[in-house]
């Protein structure tokens, strides 16, 4: 039976497949058009989700419905203007603006490290090899709605590759930037990192402008093959308007003997929902997953994980932290999956949720499905309010409530950031984080 939609998101729908059609008539690839239009008439299968469906029952989707967002060509922005949100160690510099590459405003990618390659995907994706690439992962995206999305109106984005045992010291960054009102930006990225290689990724979502009634999407797909004995580290920061929304999902492989170390940071956007799906396919593998997340007025903030342990000795370790102020909503859903025959697992999953207020909402869904019987699996969540007795404690030291809250808050939400292994990293996210928190609450 074909799936019935309300009035509002038809015209959602259509609005969006008709941007599918216009990209599709400028394309001189139809193998990409064909592709395109595959993700099409899948997405309008699909549909967006309501509450009702069961994946979606705690993220409010109503704004995005109401607002058809456009496809917009690269606008124009100078170094100056982004300034303020370039990190302050070294690194290698790629910029998007509202989902198009910038190469104006990026490092000459002609001049990378050896080992190092990187090319925007909209440079990619009139060749017939690389379209022919992505139906290997069209699978993977047909039960997600705004992944299929991606790829009706893929555009741009970055390809990055390491070769075989390179070691890429410097970090590579990208950053997001929105700078065009009720704009959609569909990123499709990839990140390959072959045999013994090694590097690391740090990716900000950043809008322009902070306007109350600026409003922006960023749509991101990024699939990741990490090969065997690969080191691979990522950190992702969302930190976008606060009328944005931001929709993320990264699908990644691993082979035997690699590494794959991820945090992800949600501090921005009225509605936004960051998904790891991770299939270890392989022996001696090693995943760790954390984030740390803050949300307040009406946002909601969604994070969720996919750990498939596949083979034997599996190490997966999550730590999912979230502080709730105002009507915030905060979604968490994880799952652990061990295969039959994947003994020796290790998986650990953890979620602590600080509630700032009594109308902040927290959901949370651990989930653990073991079909192996030798190994060692836990997951856990706790929800609660900041006890009288650690605010008495502080302010019996001289310090007052508002300053006793905020550092409570603060060591709460810096837990998970422990886990990023680059100390000036760590301490960019920890001090953007810090700043939040003072921002709204000091």
């Amino acid at each position: 039976m074909a799936k019935k939609f309300s009035p509002a998101i038809q015209s959602a729908m259509q609005h969006y497949a008709q941007l599918s059609d216009d990209l599709n008539k400028a394309s001189d690839n139809p193998t990409m058009v064909a592709l395109r239009q595959q993700a099409q008439q899948q997405f309008m299968q699909v549909g967006f989700p309501t509450r009702r469906d069961e994946n979606w029952g705690y993220t409010n989707l109503t704004g995005f419905m109401q607002t058809h967002f456009k496809l917009e060509g690269l606008s124009h922005v100078a170094m100056s203007d982004i300034a303020g949100f370039l990190p302050d160690y070294a690194a290698i510099r790629i910029v998007m603006l509202d989902g198009w590459f910038s190469e104006a405003l990026s490092d000459d990618l002609s001049n990378l490290p050896n080992g190092l390659s990187l090319e925007p995907t909209g440079d990619l994706i009139e060749l017939p090899e690389y379209v022919d690439s992505l139906m290997s992962l069209q699978g993977d995206i047909t039960t997600e709605p705004f992944a299929l999305l991606n790829t009706a109106l893929m555009n741009d984005g970055f390809s990055l590759q390491v070769s075989k045992n390179a070691v890429i010291e410097t970090p590579v960054f990208v950053l997001h930037v929105q700078t065009q009102n009720q704009h959609i930006s569909n990123l499709r990225n990839r990140v390959v990192v072959e045999e013994n290689a090694e590097v690391t990724l740090v990716q900000s979502f950043v809008s322009l402008n902070s306007d109350a009634n600026f409003s922006s999407t960023s749509n991101v797909v990024t699939e990741m093959d990490i090969a065997k004995h690969a080191r691979f580290k990522q950190v992702i920061m969302q930190k976008q308007a606060s009328q944005c929304y931001y929709f993320n999902n990264q699908f990644v492989k691993q082979a035997e003997s690699s590494t794959f170390n991820t945090f992800y940071t949600g501090v921005g956007s009225v509605t936004s929902r960051h998904q790891n799906y991770v299939e270890m396919n392989g022996d001696h593998i090693e995943t760790s997953q954390n984030s740390a997340c803050y949300a307040t007025d009406n946002e909601t903030v969604d994070s969720r994980t996919y750990t498939g342990h596949n083979q034997l000795h599996g190490l997966s370790q999550q730590l999912h932290k979230y502080v709730l102020d105002g009507k915030a909503v905060g979604v968490f859903n994880g799952m652990i999956k061990v295969a039959r025959g994947a003994q020796k697992t290790d998986g650990q999953m953890d979620n602590k949720n600080l509630l700032l207020s009594k109308t902040a909402q927290m959901d949370c869904k651990p989930q653990l499905e073991i079909y192996a019987d030798d190994v060692k699996c836990s997951h856990g969540s706790a929800t609660g309010q900041i006890a009288a007795d650690q605010i008495f404690y502080l302010q019996a030291r001289g310090i007052k409530k508002p300053q006793a809250i905020q550092m409570i808050t603060e060591a709460f939400l810096l837990e998970p950031v422990e886990t990023i292994n680059n100390a000036e990293i760590r301490d960019w996210v920890a001090a953007t984080l810090s700043s939040k928190l003072t921002q709204d609450n000091g």
